[in-house]
């Protein structure tokens, strides 16, 4: 069933046979069916009337309901809301089609009504249906005398329809029945019937006196899903038969049930006229003209799938009230009815966006080259892309939101820690000024020692001076200024991104972050490197630094040594030439030796003297590399503080463009308001325009058409004055005058005879065929068996 279309109201005809009483009275049929066609001729005229479905007088009670209801039961299903729509003269057979008068305890099931197999048919469903949860629940109400009654409560209630929102109708004060078995359904009908008003008039002995509305409504959820939520109500509607009070002879209430009877008809008739006349364009539709049409407003032109089963009687005793009939469901069969299913708002536009979804993933892969058969596509895989696709779209959402809150977070960590870096640098470079401040080097056992004032008095300032300066520091540590003097900033222009959608900026800007971020978090790790490896260098410099003192003395002993030593080889070499003069070859042997032990000693000082001035070196290449690491380190601390600054631009620009598109998403609805509000106000003015200047025209098209007629006869009046009186002869008008009134009471005469006649002729024939029913009931009683059998055979041989 398409979803979203007007679809028309479906009509079947049943004709009811012929009742023993009609048959005694001698009527005959009116109506011939068209045998493989859905369509009725009226004997004696020349009417023809199609319908969806036609129904002649030995249709089974099964064949009625699995053509024209049991499709609506697929619909019910699958959320649309249902109508079965009973109509037509009382003692047509409504109650008995519908199954009105239904009990458990009834054995031929050939003659169960449409009821009783729709609840049958609904539970049937739902057994075979396991793949979700059903809720059922039922209601049965009558309209008697314009009063609404709810059959299945015990107290009398006040029971008032009001508007709904979308446009229905909603029954407050009415009890709905929750039932879980077919059985308890039954029942709750079997309770309703009990209590409905009927009373016995000339044409029906069990005649209902009002219109019921057994409903029931149907909750489903799918097992595996909550959010596939539906609610469709099925409507079984019994109307009361209309009636002519001269031949139902209803007297006092009976009479005053006929006439509001009649009156809820002939509302419900000027409702269908209305939605049926496609000519005449949008018009008013009189639903609230009677309780009754506001009951089946969703039926008809609503929001349901609607069967309307016209019931006439074949006896020519009621033909005009069957060609009433014919033409009531005639006109009923052009009314569109546009039914949806009865889905959650967020439900529904849960499932839009999956099937978007479905269709973007399409087009994508025919995009990408592949080819995909849409159709090929079974239920199963279906709903598991769409699962799969609802569960990467909360977790992209997730991910999102938790992207965002991890930016934000780690942009005021990082500020933090930045802050609290200059600060310790702040706090490094004062305690620094502090030392080399002369208060901090000033001697105070020297100065309780010394007894010079002028001295005392200098130091004294100088300690004054001091805590003033350690003052000021503490103030400046205390203002929150100190912290973000440097590391504040304009936060620059508040640009609006207006070009651009507000997912895109949004999922840029968490891009944007997260990039930044990555960037600090990188400039973090080279500066704690870089600072690890100056701290390192300045602990090898101090290191240095100790070994070359040591180093430094070392030297001046060794040179004083090698000085030593070359006095000491000198005065050896002396010796050595004084012994070999003397030739005394001991002594020279050992000075000798001596001499080379010097020397040796000397070359190891050298060496010595030599590392050291290559440390030295060393350590001035290391004085450079440490003053390069500086600058380095300097240099990314102001690379990190302008990252810095950018990340807070960014933070508060994203900040100031999404408030200003909160502030236009409002504005926007208001002014959304505001414009809906005149389009409503400028349609209700132009239909009143439109009303207005209908009834203009149609008063001055009537003006129009009575002048001339007035013009006419005033221009046969002057030519009959002008023949008058060029004829002059006055005699003879009085006696054309006579003729005149002489044929037309004639005529309104022969009609009245005409009428009476047909009704005697009628009364004549139900005389007839009684006396007739009489005679061949005596003549059955006075013949015996044999002859009777006898003359039968002679009657058929003749």
């Amino acid at each position: 069933m398409p979803e979203d279309k007007a679809i028309p109201v479906r009509v079947a005809l049943r004709c009811r046979p012929l009742l023993p009483k009609e048959t005694m009275e001698g009527c005959q049929t009116c109506l011939q069916f068209v045998p493989g066609e859905p369509q009725v001729l009226v004997l004696g005229t020349d009417k023809a009337f199609t319908y969806d479905y036609c129904y002649s007088m030995d249709t089974m009670q099964e064949e009625v309901y699995d053509e024209a209801v049991s499709p609506l039961i697929e619909g019910f299903f699958k959320g649309y809301n249902a109508t079965v729509l009973a109509y037509g003269q009382t003692g047509s057979g409504k109650t008995y089609t519908m199954g009105g008068a239904y009990s458990s305890c009834m054995d031929d099931q050939s003659v169960v009504g449409i009821i009783p197999r729709v609840i049958h048919a609904i539970f049937r469903g739902t057994e075979e249906r396991d793949q979700s949860d059903f809720t059922i629940k039922v209601s049965y109400l009558e309209l008697y005398n314009e009063e609404i009654i709810d059959l299945l409560s015990k107290e009398k209630e006040n029971i008032v329809i009001r508007d709904t929102t979308s446009g229905g109708i909603s029954i407050t004060g009415l009890q709905e029945i929750t039932t879980g078995t077919g059985e308890e359904l039954v029942s709750c009908l079997e309770q309703g019937n009990v209590h409905r008003t009927t009373a016995a008039t000339a044409m029906n002995a069990t005649s209902s006196r009002s219109h019921a509305i057994f409903t029931i409504t149907m909750e489903q959820r799918k097992k595996d899903d909550n959010c596939d939520y539906c609610l469709s109500k099925f409507h079984l509607v019994d109307l009361a038969g209309s009636e002519r009070a001269k031949k139902t002879k209803a007297e006092g209430d009976r009479f005053k049930e006929g006439v509001s009877i009649n009156k809820g008809l002939l509302s419900l008739g000027n409702v269908i006229s209305a939605l049926g006349d496609e000519s005449r364009g949008q018009k008013h539709v009189p639903y609230r003209d009677s309780k009754l049409t506001r009951l089946l407003q969703d039926s008809l032109g609503g929001n349901s799938h609607t069967v309307m089963i016209a019931c006439v009687s074949p006896a020519d005793s009621n033909l005009e009230e069957t060609i009433n009939t014919l033409r009531y469901a005639d006109r009923a069969r052009k009314i569109k009815n546009k039914p949806v299913v009865n889905r959650d708002p967020q439900t529904a536009e849960l499932l839009r966006l999956k099937q978007m979804v479905q269709q973007l993933q399409i087009q994508l892969m025919q995009a990408q080259g592949g080819v995909i058969a849409t159709g090929s596509i079974d239920a199963g895989d279906m709903k598991k892309y769409v699962d799969k696709a609802k569960t990467l779209e909360e977790e992209n959402r997730k991910l999102t939101s938790e992207l965002h809150s991890a930016v934000e977070q780690s942009t005021q960590m990082c500020e933090k820690a930045i802050m609290a870096e200059m600060v310790c640098d702040k706090l490094k470079t004062k305690v620094l000024e502090l030392k080399d401040h002369d208060g901090c080097t000033a001697d105070l056992g020297q100065l309780m020692s010394d007894a010079d004032r002028d001295e005392v008095k200098t130091t004294i300032d100088c300690v004054a001076e001091l805590q003033l300066r350690i003052k000021d520091l503490e103030t400046d540590l205390s203002s929150p200024g100190f912290l973000y003097s440097d590391g504040d900033g304009d936060s620059g222009e508040n640009g609006e991104p207006s070009s651009m959608d507000a997912d895109e900026f949004s999922t840029e800007h968490a891009l944007r972050q997260a990039q930044m971020n990555k960037q600090l978090a990188d400039l973090n790790k080279a500066l704690q490197m870089k600072q690890e490896l100056a701290k390192k260098m300045s602990q090898n410099d101090n290191c240095m630094e100790e070994v070359r003192s040591e180093y430094q003395a070392n030297v001046k002993k060794l040179e004083e040594e090698v000085t030593l030593l070359q006095k000491e080889k000198e005065e050896l070499c002396s010796m050595l030439q004084a012994a070999k003069s003397n030739n005394s070859l001991k002594v020279s042997e050992q000075r000798r030796r001596r001499v080379k032990e010097l020397e040796t000693q000397i070359g190891q000082l050298r060496r010595k003297i030599t590392d050291h001035n290559k440390m030295v070196k060393l350590k001035e290449q290391s004085d450079k590399t440490c003053t390069k690491l500086n600058k380095e380190i300097q240099s990314i601390k102001q690379q990190r503080v302008k990252l810095m600054k950018q990340l807070k631009e960014e933070a508060e620009k994203f900040r100031h463009w999404r408030k200003e598109k909160e502030k236009e998403v409002i504005q926007l609805k208001q002014k959304d308001r505001k414009r809906q509000f005149k389009l409503v106000k400028l349609e209700r003015d132009y239909e009143k325009s439109q009303a207005v200047l209908r009834r203009k025209t149609e008063e001055a098209a009537a003006a129009q058409r009575r002048l001339k007629d007035a013009l006419s006869k005033q221009k046969e009046a002057a030519k009959k004055r002008t023949e008058a009186n060029e004829k002059t002869d006055y005699k003879g008008l009085g006696t054309r005058v006579r003729s005149w009134l002489s044929e037309e009471l004639e005529f309104l005469v022969s009609v009245g005879e005409a009428r009476r006649h047909l009704d005697t002729l009628l009364m004549d024939r139900r005389a007839y065929s009684l006396q007739l029913q009489q005679l061949r009931q005596k003549l059955e009683e006075s013949q015996p068996p044999r002859k009777r059998s006898r003359s039968a055979s002679e009657s058929e041989g003749e």
